[in-house]
């Protein structure tokens, strides 16, 4: 069985499906270049009162105390930064988070940086920091996950209700990351389809 995380959640609606469905995350995203962006204040009425599984602040070129300071103000359970910056000052902050990894690096020159991370995330390396529904390479990503182990590795880039069964045996990842692929078509500030999300649970949770 498999994690499932469902990001740039925008509609309090959708945050409901998932927490009703048993999703085991969800994300929030705090960068503006994305059409998931959200603001604080939108993030705090978004996220009141509500109850389910972990909430990740995804963050792209933020500031470290900026990142801390909107986690807990938010009371954030995990953060996940983007961008070029080095990604020890955040490890450094003393939150649970999640380290991404862009691209298909030679796995050779990965060193997980210390405070580990809750989890790592292999992602796709495209313009704008993912959500654009390209998939990874799975070839890679499958010796990645062995590479870093015992480390927890969960895999983004591509995935839909079609193609998650297929991903989760190639790659055998702690976990699924999934935007566009819980959208419906056509979707243009990250609303979310109910269906979708089902079916992405009933894979990832597949004994």
């Amino acid at each position: 069985m498999a994690g499932l995380k469902v990001c740039g959640i925008t509609r309090r609606e959708d945050l409901e499906v998932c927490d009703a469905l048993g999703v085991d995350a969800v994300g929030i995203n705090f960068w503006s270049g994305s059409k998931r962006g959200v603001s604080v204040e939108h993030a705090q009425t978004l996220l009141e009162g509500s109850a389910g599984g972990q909430r990740v602040g995804v963050f792209v070129d933020h500031r470290p105390s900026d990142v801390l300071a909107i986690a807990r103000t938010l009371r954030l359970d995990a953060v996940q930064p983007h961008g070029d910056a080095d990604p020890e000052p955040f490890a450094a902050l003393g939150l649970p988070w999640v380290w991404v990894v862009r691209g298909t690096p030679d796995l050779a020159t990965l060193r997980v940086p210390t405070p580990a991370p809750a989890w790592i995330l292999l992602d796709a390396a495209v313009p704008g920091f993912g959500g654009a529904g390209a998939k990874t390479d799975w070839t890679w990503a499958a010796r990645a996950v062995a590479v870093l182990a015992p480390h927890p590795v969960w895999l983004a880039g591509g995935i839909t209700p079609d193609n998650a069964a297929a991903a989760l045996a190639q790659v055998r990842p702690a976990g699924l990351d999934v935007a566009s692929g819980t959208e419906p078509p056509g979707a243009t500030g990250g609303e979310k389809d109910a269906a979708r999300i089902r079916a992405l649970l009933a894979a990832a949770h597949a004994p």
